[in-house]
């Protein structure tokens, strides 16, 4: 279970997607969106990145681990505001699709919490 998004449950079912994959998709979710919310899969119509992703993809099972690292992403910047939130998240996974070697997100650094 999700330490950072109790609200998913574990399941039996297997991983259905993993690594770059996962991420890109994460970030087309995202990218949907008109701003992120902070600490919880849902607030009032409003999702977290993880939330964003499965609401286009309900029945889909991620790891574990991703889904804990892309909450705590999404939770690192917890005084801004939720568009400054998305773009924050969108910049990270861009660079997390560099780092695994997927071609078109060149970027040099991950963005820190003060670079909203």
């Amino acid at each position: 279970m999700s330490r950072l998004r109790p609200e998913l449950h574990d399941t039996s079912k297997p991983v259905t997607v993993t690594n770059g994959t996962a991420y890109y998709a994460i970030l087309g979710a995202v990218d949907g969106q008109h701003g992120l919310c902070h600490g919880k899969l849902n607030d009032r119509g409003m999702y977290c990145a993880i939330g964003s992703y499965f609401s286009i993809h309900p029945r889909d099972v991620l790891p574990t681990s991703l889904i804990d690292e892309v909450a705590a992403v999404n939770d690192s910047v917890p005084h801004t505001t939720p568009k400054q939130r998305k773009r924050f998240v969108e910049r990270w996974l861009r660079w997390k699709l560099t780092q695994l070697g997927l071609p078109g997100f060149r970027t040099r650094q991950p963005p820190t919490a003060g670079s909203r």
